[in-house]
């Protein structure tokens, strides 16, 4: 970071300059350090500073298990925290993983526990994480509270590694239609189309649709680029909103097979973070407070929200979350079992495994269901371009 500064130097006269310092407190160190007295200090940037700034500092689920699993055996270990982070910094190829260590690496240093290193990274870990450290810290736990958002983190890895697979196919078929596309207007349509204009032939409906189709997509082609972005930029504006963002992720919900597995990847994700949460002996209403920040869904957050007032008025657990219609009565009832047994965490995280199991057939059924579908799309499109190619050739035979 670039920090700009004005300061009384040793000489006793007023000066400015510019340094280069991991954060502000090492830049008033390194001020102090000089015998200067500091007038005023503060952050500035250049063009070459911004241009090496990375676009996102959120380290991926994958990098923060692999973290937590090495953040586990270094404090089971016994190990010099300091020194065991430096190591793991020194192994690791991750650009932004490097600076989020070397952040924890110099709060630590300072005296601050690792819970709040891991705070005083700006974002580039989930406060869910952050949370929980802090618990394991205070219970003597930590070791145990790592291993547990080790195997979190991993399994929220798979599940978008499993979408992400799942998107492949539809976007390469999609793809092979965009380079169909251009491949016939520029190349076949326009050498159909002037054999048949200098025949003196007229145009069959379906291939004049065609030419005009093409003809406006290659004169336009930049607006309808800038109009889908424009569209990208409202959605993204407005998803933002609360009440849009309600409307949108109910929509979400709605949608044929989709929606279904939406629901069980956000009911994986309740009961997988609320297990964690009661292994960490953390009381109840602490709890949902964290969910309602990773759930990713307005609609079940808002259903936490509910039943947590609910809660705070003096109902149980199963019974207000009974009265959400988002949640699966599966769920209720094993909460209700939970709550009689007082092995509700247990129940929870076993839950969780059910739905990603869930939410695995489902991926597995809607690839099946888009590799057909994208097929006949392509068929369809390419129907079309061979039948607006060869009316005009029948028609040009017929006439000789």
């Amino acid at each position: 970071m670039l920090f700009k500064y004005k300061v009384i130097n040793e000489n006793k006269a007023v000066t400015t300059g510019k340094l280069e310092a991991m954060d502000l407190e090492a830049a008033k160190r390194i001020i102090y350090g000089n015998d200067w007295q500091i007038i005023e200090i503060q952050e500035t940037s250049n063009i070459l500073q911004w241009l090496n700034k990375p676009l996102d500092k959120k380290l991926s689920y994958e990098t923060i298990s692999n973290f937590c699993n090495q953040m586990a055996m270094l404090v089971r270990t016994g190990a010099n925290l300091v020194k065991g982070l430096e190591i793991l910094k020194a192994q690791t190829k991750d650009k932004n993983l490097q600076r989020t260590l070397e952040i924890i690496i110099t709060e630590v240093s300072r005296g601050s526990s690792l819970s709040e290193g891991m705070k005083a990274c700006e974002g580039s870990l989930p406060e869910l994480l952050v949370n929980l450290v802090a618990v394991g810290e205070q219970s003597g736990n930590l070791d145990v509270v790592l291993n547990n958002m080790a195997e979190y983190y991993d399994r929220e890895n798979f599940i978008r590694k499993k979408v992400a697979s799942a998107a492949v196919y539809p976007v390469i078929l999609t793809g092979v239609l965009v380079l169909l596309v251009v491949f016939f207007i520029n190349f076949i349509l326009p050498e159909i189309t002037s054999l048949i204009t200098q025949s003196g032939g007229q145009l069959p409906l379906i291939t004049q649709i065609m030419i005009s189709s093409t003809t406006f997509l290659a004169k336009y082609f930049w607006l309808l680029g800038l109009l889908g972005f424009g569209l990208i930029m409202f959605y993204l504006r407005i998803s933002r909103i609360p009440k849009y963002r309600l409307q949108i992720d109910s929509m979400k919900l709605r949608i044929p097979l989709v929606g279904k597995n939406i629901n069980n990847v956000i009911t994986a994700r309740f009961c997988r973070t609320m297990s964690l949460f009661l292994k960490a002996s953390i009381p109840i209403i602490p709890i949902l407070n964290s969910l309602e920040k990773v759930m990713g869904n307005e609609v079940s957050r808002i259903a936490i929200v509910e039943a947590k007032e609910k809660i705070i008025k003096g109902k149980g657990l199963a019974e207000a979350f009974g009265e959400e219609k988002f949640f699966d009565e599966m769920v209720i009832q094993m909460m209700t079992i939970g709550e009689e047994t007082g092995q509700l965490d247990d129940l929870m995280e076993e839950i969780a495994v059910y739905y990603d199991k869930q939410v695995e057939i489902g991926i597995t059924r809607m690839v099946a269901l888009v590799e057909p579908i994208f097929t006949i799309i392509i068929g369809i499109f390419a129907a079309l371009m061979i039948i607006s190619v060869a009316l005009p050739i029948f028609d040009m035979s017929e006439n000789i």
